[in-house]
């Protein structure tokens, strides 16, 4: 870095494109012209000892230098709102978007729906991904609002249990263990399995009650998508596996309830605890605590079950 006398102008450009995509969209954003951003982000690059940014076909992505500085300029962001709050007092509590990562979308889109009825001026920035995809982003600042189930420790999160369930067998309907009304881990030696990506929660899951079990389950197929297992399921490809809650109740196959997965996966809502006080963050964990102390039963399509209480608070 050839100067390290940032200014203001220049961060506040560089977060602006990181969170909108592209340039054009960062200058209206901030309320410039396109070629002002542009001006402000190569001053910022001739700082460096190489480029921060990527421009690409539909906008910018930020190169391995440029994650590197966004991790810390995300932070500036934040300040930034609460400055302007101090200047602008009528001003504090407003926000304009939501940014949302979750690995169980059926299970929390009951709240997401609800949120959006609470805030229709808001808009909705709703990220899937893996319950590791989902962590990364959140500590990182990318999004507001985790929704996964956070089954380990970090002091810089806070969470909020929201909902319980269990892994299950997704089963062809014409499947001999489709008529049971639960199966063991043994039972699925030499039936044809599908798998889920190594490092999704689901599937490590499973791998590890099949070691527990002293199973060994071995698989040719593997998707991504739990939407896409289901339907492989339902032509007949193997057995899949799933959080009970994350599959949708109907459908051309049976589920099964899995013996040695007694113990229940507790879904979390999920923020970072020095981002507690942001209108958007702070607005939607209540609403999400409002949902237990009314006891609102959920959408009927979901079938995980309600926690009574706000357990797994940390602070």
């Amino acid at each position: 870095m050839r100067d390290a006398d940032l200014s203001l102008p220049e961060i506040r450009t560089f977060n602006a494109i990181v969170q909108a995509g592209n340039f054009t969209r960062a200058a209206q954003q901030l309320g410039v012209s396109q070629p002002a951003v542009t001006a402000q982000i190569r001053k910022l690059e001739a700082r460096f000892c190489g480029p921060l940014l990527e421009r690409v076909s539909h906008g910018a992505r930020l190169t391995e230098l440029g994650q590197r500085l966004y991790r810390i300029t995300a932070q500036f962001h934040e300040l930034d709102r609460h400055v302007r709050a101090l200047i602008a007092p009528e001003n504090e509590g407003r926000f304009d978007e939501i940014r949302i990562a979750t690995a169980s979308p059926l299970v929390f889109m009951p709240l997401i729906a609800r949120f959006v009825q609470a805030y229709p001026e808001v808009a909705l920035r709703l990220h899937t991904a893996t319950t590791h995809e989902c962590h990364q982003v959140l500590t990182e600042r990318d999004v507001d609002i985790g929704l996964f189930p956070m089954h380990w420790d970090d002091k810089r999160l806070s969470r909020l249990a929201y909902r319980e369930h269990h892994l299950i067998a997704i089963v062809p309907q014409l499947h001999p263990l489709a008529q049971r009304g639960s199966l063991s881990l043994h039972d699925l030696n030499g039936e044809p399995l599908i798998f889920s990506r190594h490092y999704s929660y689901t599937q490590q899951l499973l791998e590890t009650l099949a070691q527990q079990a002293g199973v060994t389950l071995k698989s040719s197929i593997l998707i991504d998508s739990r939407t896409d297992i289901c339907e492989a399921v339902s032509y007949g490809l193997g057995i899949g596996f799933a959080l009970r809650g994350d599959i949708p109740p109907q459908g051309h196959y049976v589920i099964v309830p899995i013996r040695e997965a007694a113990e229940t996966v507790t879904e979390h809502v999920v923020w970072l605890k020095r981002r507690a006080e942001l209108p958007e963050v702070r607005c939607f964990v209540e609403l999400a605590m409002h949902e237990y102390n009314s006891g609102q039963p959920q959408d009927a399509a979901a079938p995980s079950t309600p926690l009574n209480v706000p357990d797994g608070m940390s602070d």
